[in-house]
């Protein structure tokens, strides 16, 4: 098997730019005369946007001056397939010789999709074009923060993946060797388990070897980016992962950038910092690509268009009404979602505080289901897993879901049931049991955010959700049917085994389950209960991400009433056909925080003609 080439990952907060910077410095270093290979792993992909170039799952060669660059957007549920297609008989050989379920459930098991495979999937895709592309180093435009992180984990979870199959084969392989003729030789099952293990560990070194992976982080510089980025390197150097540059991305001379910029160099010193000028006009395309390649090469920017400080209009019943036609009565589903640097906790957050002061009756959740929450910080105010008012807005609770806590909450609770329950499957398999249900489930986030829906929906008011950037809340709203299909396989089973497994409260909470998840359906097919606001800015990359969400929500059948045109200057936005309402979001710098600015500048929306 070929070595793994070097890897270079570009992370950081939705909407800060890295995607640009990512293809920017592939083509630089393909254009020095070398073969390089770059690949997004976000489900919500913006490279071929920003590269100005359809691609697809398989790398394609884009048209360079010098050097040759592949580039290709990941299809995680392709890869999935495919990679359990080419192993699949030998997966169900390993589970019916460590379980005693049979080949029908198995491969009832195996043809379910996963849920969180995209890191998964993902991060194994990654390696396999690597390998194959005979590229000098790949390039990774990677998702969002959280689920950069969750990315990084993936390595780990292969390794303790393999020790659960060696496990589950530990039976076969002891009668075989008592009762075997000339002992027993390894086979398919012992290579793949031998594969998985190696994967898990070649690529866990490489993330940790900084000769062989570089991490750089982009940011802007603001304080809610700033925030973020400092959570997410402490965790990634934990973790043995060091994150060597920080990009500053879209200095613009603001003279609020000044202190901003100061915190940065502050709080990033120690790492290499480099800062990138507001562009003109949106970088897309080579030769666009070529000029960001050439500024991150240089020293800190001048600022690149004179600045007009923001200001608000007085505020007016406009903004009002608008929140009082997006939520009418009745509606107890609000979601705000969006590509990740739109803005959407903004919105989320100051639709929720006014929509929550025009309410007698009816409480008001803001919930964020990012797992990179921002709520607290836009809020300014502290938040956590549990709900908790916010003042100066009597009928308004926010919550951040913590999934790690919860879905630990949820393990402790079941863990002596779950162990009874897998145990009358997989027998004598007990060391395979105590790993299953020590490893954290891919994901987790969707599943613990599906959870915490249905329990807010069951109550008599009003949901605001922030979702996390576009491709996880697709994978969230596309979750509920997935958990229904896991929820009626798990208990088809249970059901079949009663006479060895005892139900007990576990298969009346799957059956409890099932029917939560088909209300919940109704629900968010229902428009007069259930609605999503889209937040989009007036530049090409955000305009192209916002029409593909509307067209997955609509094959979801979840009602759009209206986008949002976030941090809108002077004059009127482009024209796009969504649809649905085009709302104005005017610009302010720096952005609103905190009760009294967020509501006021929701006031200042107007709907356009």
């Amino acid at each position: 098997m070929p070595a793994l080439p070097p890897f270079r990952f570009f992370g950081g907060k939705g909407g800060v730019g890295k995607t640009t910077c990512a293809a920017a410095a592939a083509l630089a270093s393909a254009e020095s005369g070398h073969r390089i290979l770059i690949v997004s792993t976000d489900p919500a992909h913006s490279l071929g946007d920003a590269l100005s170039v359809p691609l697809s799952a398989e790398p394609q060669t884009l048209s360079t001056r010098s050097g040759t660059l592949l580039a290709a957007e990941l299809d995680v549920e392709r890869a999935l397939d495919r990679w359990l297609g080419e192993r699949r008989e030998t997966l169900r050989k390993i589970a019916e010789r460590g379980t005693y379920l049979d080949q029908e459930d198995v491969d009832r098991l195996l043809g379910l999709s996963l849920p969180g495979a995209d890191e998964l999937a993902g991060l194994m895709e990654l390696t396999r074009l690597a390998r194959e592309s005979g590229a000098r180093e790949t390039v990774v435009d990677t998702a969002p923060t959280a689920h950069t992180l969750r990315l990084m984990e993936v390595p780990g979870l292969l390794q303790r993946f393999a020790g659960i199959l060696d496990a589950l084969g530990e039976r076969h392989r002891i009668l075989s060797e008592s009762f075997g003729h000339g002992g027993r030789q390894p086979d398919l099952t012992d290579e793949l388990i031998a594969e998985i293990e190696e994967e898990g560990r070649e690529m866990g070194e490489l993330l940790r070897d900084p000769a062989r992976a570089s991490f750089a982080w982009v940011l802007l510089p603001e304080a809610l980016a700033i925030a973020e980025t400092r959570d997410a390197l402490n965790t990634l150097d934990e973790a043995g992962i060091p994150v060597s540059e920080v990009i500053v991305n879209r200095v613009a001379g603001h003279p609020g950038e000044m202190e901003a910029i100061a915190e940065i160099r502050d709080v990033f010193g120690d790492r290499n910092l480099r800062f990138l000028p507001e562009f003109e006009k949106e970088p897309r395309g080579l030769p666009s690509l070529r000029k960001v390649a050439k500024a991150l090469s240089l020293g800190p920017p001048a600022s690149s268009r004179p600045f007009r400080k923001s200001r608000l209009e007085a505020g007016g019943p406009r903004g009002k009404k608008i929140l009082d036609e997006l939520a009418p009565p009745g509606l107890r589903l609000l979601f705000f979602g969006g590509k990740g640097g739109v803005g959407k906790t903004t919105c989320a957050a100051a639709a929720a505080l006014v929509i929550a002061e025009g309410t007698e009756s009816q409480d008001v959740l803001l919930l964020s289901t990012d797992p990179a929450h921002s709520l607290a910080d836009v809020l300014e105010t502290p938040l956590g897993d549990d709900e908790r008012p916010i003042p100066h807005a009597p009928r308004l609770h926010a919550r951040e879901l913590d999934a790690d806590a919860a879905f630990e909450a949820w393990r402790g609770r079941h863990h002596d049931e779950l162990g009874g329950a897998l145990g009358a499957f997989a027998g004598e398999s007990r060391e395979a049991i105590e790993k299953l249900l020590d490893i954290t489930p891919p994901g987790l986030d969707e599943l613990v955010a599906l959870s915490s829906i249905l329990d807010a929906t069951e109550e008599d008011r009003l949901v605001v959700v922030d979702t996390a950037p576009t491709g996880h809340a697709l994978r969230l709203l596309e979750a509920p049917e997935l958990a229904l299909e896991w929820d009626r396989a798990l208990l088809s089973i249970l059901l079949k085994y009663r006479e060895a497994v005892s139900l007990g409260s576990l298969a009346a909470e799957l059956v409890e389950l099932s029917k939560s998840l088909k209300r919940l359906l109704a629900l968010l097919r229902d428009p007069a209960r259930a609605r999503f606001v889209a937040v989009s800015r007036d530049a090409e990359l955000p305009r192209r991400e916002t029409l593909r969400l509307l067209e997955e929500l609509r094959s979801l059948s979840i009602s759009v009433p209206a986008v949002i045109i976030n941090a809108m200057g002077d004059g009127e936005p482009r024209k796009v056909p969504t649809g649905c309402a085009i709302i104005i979001a005017p610009a302010m710098y720096p952005p609103p925080r905190g009760a009294k600015a967020l509501a006021g500048w929701a006031r200042t929306w107007k709907q356009q003609s």
